[in-house]
């Protein structure tokens, strides 16, 4: 889900408590995106925020669809303020593909600065990355893949890459070294189908921290290594070619 890795998620379903919300959402449009703002019990977003949020998903839309053409004219972002510490440590900004042509996307009141300065932060890496999950059908509800950690890892190193690309900046946590990549491959790769989403994908309960994120970055990066693919020419791959291409046995 970015520095905007969805880890933020986990984050807040582990102690840290969400902004209650209230009241109707107050909603901006900018060409294909339309924006929907909930207000919160600590925030209500200013017309100054609204606008740059909604200026900076416009551009994250035009962006990726000028890549991907796969990618919904239309796309409804629903913003969220949240105050979730955690957040603040992956740029301020968080999200999710809910749902075909649907994001929903909290940013931290409590950021250095505040949201503008979260949303400058983070939120086109956030868009970016979400967009790209668009494009391809990984998202939460219809999804177009099956379920399983190996496949998850793909798709989100996927957009991790594409918004890297972009951004001109690693994602939130350094590259794993080639050893510890190994590992964690296999290890990924010999889950059951039904492992753990929330264990895999964010907190693992040993300490370590988004195993199928950084796995599936230094995946994309090596698959892209070996074929020569760029990050749009390799996003037209399914899961399993990707590690294939990485050089592993087919999923």
């Amino acid at each position: 889900m970015i520095k905007a890795l969805t880890l933020a998620l986990m984050l807040g379903a582990s102690g840290t408590t969400l902004v209650a919300l209230a009241h109707q959402p107050v909603e901006s449009v900018q060409g294909a995106v339309s924006v929907s703002f909930e207000t919160g019990a600590e925030h209500e977003f200013t017309s100054s925020e609204r606008a740059l949020i909604t200026h900076l998903l416009a551009q994250a839309h035009q962006i990726t669809n000028a890549d991907f053409p796969a990618l919904p004219d239309r796309v409804s972002v629903t913003i969220m303020p949240i105050e979730r510490p955690g957040v603040d440590a992956l740029g301020g900004v968080t999200g999710r593909a809910q749902r075909p042509g649907e994001l929903v996307i909290e940013l931290s009141v409590t950021y250095p600065g505040g949201v503008e300065a979260a949303a400058q932060a983070g939120l086109m890496r956030t868009g970016l990355h979400e967009m790209h999950h668009l494009a391809r059908g990984w998202t939460i509800e219809n999804n177009a893949f099956g379920p399983g950690i190996a496949i998850a890892a793909a798709n989100e190193g996927l957009a991790e890459i594409y918004a890297e690309a972009h951004e001109g900046r690693e994602t939130a946590y350094e590259p794993l070294d080639a050893d510890t990549f190994r590992v964690w491959a296999e290890e990924t790769r010999a889950l059951p189908r039904n492992a753990n989403y929330g264990h895999w994908m964010f907190a693992h309960p040993d300490g370590r921290e988004a195993i199928g994120y950084r796995t599936g970055a230094e995946l994309v990066r090596r698959a892209m290594a070996n074929s020569g693919l760029g990050i749009v020419e390799i996003s037209a791959h399914s899961p399993d070619e990707i590690w294939r291409m990485a050089g592993f046995e087919g999923l």
